[in-house]
């Protein structure tokens, strides 16, 4: 069995539905053309079940005849909560809630069946009616599934598919932008970033850094969500892709004029910051070489301010041992003087003994000098001098 995903063209949310209905029209030749209306309300031809258990948001198991089947809805993918190696996919557990409250465990239903009667994985596929309601077409309209065509089984796409064009009309559940992990708020999300990236307002190289980085993220939002408005083929996503594509024809102008303005504010940011680096990288040099020169002649100064401080210290050290030369030479000069004092003082005194001590002097006769062989004339025998030299007397 082939499925292939079926998309609404919209031009702002929509566009008529003629490709699709021409789809449904040519595979439905040998079967009933009636519309969604006639979907909505069961034949006779099928089976009566009573509900077991919610499985997830398209699939049940269900009491048909006695044996306990695994049912799923026709024409409607829901995103994915259960599937082996696969994250729980946006807005799947409401539609697992959503499946779970109009189908609690003992409900009554209807079963109306198409060319197939099983899949791959030996579920009944079917449309599941509560009266004259088509469930599957209620989850479209809650916006917690898409429209899908399983092939050959197209009995119940048409009203899906309707229902899926009144949740794309009232942005709601998968469609809404005010659920965070829907492709349209994640879209939003990325125009609000676009829109946000700043002019040429820096006034540092630091500044513009920072608003290239922001800039640098939002391009990076908005690359990420064009691939979820453009992505054909999303085996992995398969709600999210059909979903990407129907509000595509809305977001993707928008997201595509704040890229491209967004683009542009990352070049002139670009220019910024390197003529803002080159500024700031010349002013640095300049106040290294001011910084430089304000420490060579405070360098200088103080080698000026020391070499004047030793030379006054120099001089006031000349002046110093001047000052105690002086000094010195006054007290020598004073100690001589005392010296010569004491010494005049010893010699008077000696002057005055000498002259107690000699007698009184005798008539002069007049002699005839002896020839004598003393060769110094006036000797009068062994001088004892008094310290310092200058004074002497006779020795006893």
């Amino acid at each position: 069995m082939m499925v292939r995903n079926s998309v609404a063209l919209s031009s702002g949310w929509k566009q008529s539905l003629v490709a699709v209905g021409l789809v449904v029209a040519v595979a439905l030749s040998g079967c009933t053309s009636d519309g969604p209306e006639a979907m909505n309300s069961p034949s006779h031809s099928g089976a009566d079940a009573t509900v077991v258990r919610v499985i997830d948001g398209d699939t049940f198991v269900a009491s048909v005849d006695g044996s306990q089947e695994t049912i799923r809805l026709l024409n409607v993918d829901t995103p994915e909560t259960k599937k082996p190696n696969t994250p729980v996919q946006c807005l799947g557990p409401e539609a697992s809630d959503y499946l779970r409250q109009r189908l609690p465990a003992g409900t009554g239903v209807h079963l109306e069946y198409d060319v197939e009667r099983t899949d791959r994985y030996d579920r009944t596929l079917a449309g599941v009616y509560i009266d004259d309601e088509l469930i599957n077409a209620d989850i479209a309209r809650e916006g917690l599934g898409v429209a899908v065509l399983f092939e050959p089984n197209h009995r119940f796409h048409a009203a899906v598919l309707a229902a899926q064009e009144e949740a794309l009309e009232g942005e709601t559940g998968l469609f809404s932008a005010a659920v965070d992990c829907t492709v349209p708020s994640q879209v939003e999300s990325a125009i609000e970033q676009l829109g946000a990236v700043p002019a040429a307002t820096a006034e540092t190289a630091a500044e513009a850094a920072g608003l290239l980085t922001g800039a640098t993220t939002a391009l990076a939002a908005g690359t990420a969500a064009d691939v979820l408005l453009n992505r054909a083929d999303d085996s992995g996503h398969a709600v999210r892709s059909v979903v990407g594509s129907l509000v595509a024809g809305k977001l993707a102008p928008r997201l595509s004029q704040a890229k491209t303005s967004a683009k542009k504010h990352q070049t002139v940011l670009k220019k910024r910051q390197k003529a803002l680096a080159t500024q700031e990288h010349e002013a640095t040099v300049r106040a290294q070489a001011k910084a430089r020169k304000k420490a060579e002649a405070k360098a200088a100064a103080a080698a000026a301010q020391k070499a004047a401080a030793a030379s006054q210290a120099a001089v006031a050290e000349a002046a110093r041992r001047e000052k105690a030369r002086i000094a010195e030479q006054q007290r020598l000069a004073r100690q001589a003087a005392q010296v010569k004092a004491a010494q005049e003082k010893a010699d008077r005194e000696a002057a005055n003994r000498q002259t107690r001590r000699a007698p009184a002097p005798r008539p002069t006769t007049k002699t005839v000098p002896k020839k004598t062989s003393n060769p110094y004339p006036g000797y009068t025998g062994p001088r004892c001098y008094a310290p310092g030299g200058r004074t002497w007397k006779p020795c006893p």
